[in-house]
């Protein structure tokens, strides 16, 4: 369920940036990725600490991430990922229309 969540956060990053908007200006936060890690973090019986220390990214850098102050990189999501036992997968579905 929480790489669904983190297919789905992606999938509306990545259908954003297809529209033309740069997902790393501060205008464009995108909350359902900070939720997703969130979610997927405390369904893994992790604190922020714990991840911080398994992925190699910072602590501060989680919570701006959970907070929605900031997006992460595709990297970054990455090393979460694998911080957490956890694969990241990126899909490109289709729009609706």
């Amino acid at each position: 369920m929480q790489a669904l969540q983190f297919i789905i956060a992606l999938v509306l990053i990545m259908q954003r940036s297809i529209r033309g908007l740069a997902v790393a200006d501060k205008e464009h936060v995108y909350p359902e990725v900070g939720e997703a890690l969130r979610k997927a973090r405390e369904d893994a019986g992790m604190s922020q600490d714990q991840l911080a220390e398994s992925s190699g990214i910072s602590r501060i850098t989680i919570s701006r991430i959970e907070q929605a102050h900031i997006n992460p990189s595709f990297r970054s999501l990455e090393a979460l990922a694998q911080g957490m036992g956890r694969k990241l997968t990126i899909s490109f579905d289709v729009l609706d229309e």
